[in-house]
């Protein structure tokens, strides 16, 4: 009978430097930053390379005995894209490749695997389907190709993993972590101040902060202008980049894209925080990193009923409402009046998701 390895195992990681509007070194943000220092800290030596579009010039980062270090794959570059990857993994000598970021990362992991004769993971943190590069012929049956034959695929939601078990039954739920030492409760009156934001007992500050794009924005701007004919003090904050939206209100506090370092202090700022996204394909599959911040710093939260948001808010029903811009506002109305704060669960720190994450991937290693 074949026996569970032992750490310490040989992990090698290939993503892209940049995801979710974010720089993977310079940012050192979400998962891909944050699993792989978690697998580190089991023991085992791990690998990063990450594939950079924007960039002429190699760069590299050590973290946490994590060696990150970029692709250069520019328009001229991309022809030795591929031998530089095979070449970097046979250095390496992995004894597991997860692969992350787009289909076709997952299809190339899949792929210098399989020549390597070593477990594949596949780690889809969104349903890539749906991203704009997809669109590409051949792309989605990259994808397909990649879900269905790896040896683990892991998702960062109950939704997402319904979907994708049925072509791979060997699916894993990894979840968006928060890194608890930055997001923690704070002093409001503190961060409003810190901020430049209204600061009087009579304001009620509304918040949210990430990627405001038609499908994640105006159903809360709707919201607020409609609580705003009873609450003429309300106020909303956002950060985070703008596409296809406007935020063109004089009641409406943007304050740009910032640091993920600055993010603790808008949240502790606010009443309440918000994850108001729409019903759609991409926001059904997601799994929000901003909700286990929110609930770090323990803010009363306002979520649509999308990509399982009910089970993180089963214990708080104020918290919940449809992705419609009235019933958001009876939400809002509710949290501010008589405020519920789910309570924030270990799992969702990223020490409990790293040790779930190092014990899957020690049965799959030779």
């Amino acid at each position: 009978m074949k026996q569970p390895k032992t750490t310490p195992m040989n992990v090698y990681c290939l993503c892209k430097r940049y995801y979710t509007n974010k720089d993977l070194i310079n940012d050192q943000f979400g998962r891909l930053f944050q699993l792989p220092l978690q697998l580190a800290q089991h023991g085992n030596q791990v690998t990063v390379d990450a594939i950079d579009y924007r960039n002429k010039f190699k760069t590299t980062l050590n973290a946490s005995n994590v060696f990150f270090s970029t692709i250069p794959s520019t328009f001229t570059q991309l022809p030795k894209l591929i031998p530089r990857l095979y070449s970097g993994m046979r250095r390496a000598k992995p004894e597991i490749i997860i692969g992350s970021g787009d289909s076709h990362i997952g299809f190339l992991g899949l792929q210098m695997a399989r020549r390597l004769n070593v477990p594949f993971v596949f780690d889809v943190y969104d349903y890539y389907p749906v991203f704009k590069g997809n669109r590409i012929p051949s792309m989605r049956a990259m994808f397909r190709s990649a879900v269905k034959n790896a040896d683990l695929v892991i998702c960062p939601s109950l939704s997402l993993q319904k979907i994708l078990s049925q072509a791979n039954p060997n699916t894993l739920l990894i979840e968006n972590g928060v890194d608890r030492t930055l997001f923690a409760p704070g002093d409001m009156q503190q961060a409003r101040t810190t901020l430049g934001l209204a600061n009087d007992e009579k304001s009620a500050l509304i918040g949210y902060f990430g990627s405001i794009t038609p499908t994640r924005g105006p159903l809360l701007i709707e919201a607020c202008r409609k609580l705003k004919q009873t609450m003429p003090r309300l106020r909303l904050v956002l950060a985070g980049r703008v596409t296809g939206t406007s935020i063109d209100e004089p009641w409406i506090d943007y304050l740009g894209e910032l640091p993920q370092q600055s993010i603790p202090t808008l949240i502790q700022a606010c009443d309440v925080v918000s994850v108001p996204y729409q019903d759609d394909t991409f926001n059904q599959m997601s799994g929000a990193c901003k909700i286990a911040e929110y609930l770090a710093c323990e803010k009363p939260v306002v979520a649509t009923r999308v990509s399982g948001h009910e089970q993180i808010f089963k214990g708080t029903a104020s918290s919940l409402c449809e992705p419609d811009p009235v019933d958001m506002a009876r939400a809002i109305r509710s949290q501010l009046t008589d405020p519920q704060i789910a309570s924030f669960p270990e799992s969702l720190a990223w020490e409990s998701i790293g040790r779930i994450l190092h014990d899957s991937l020690i049965k799959l290693a030779p």
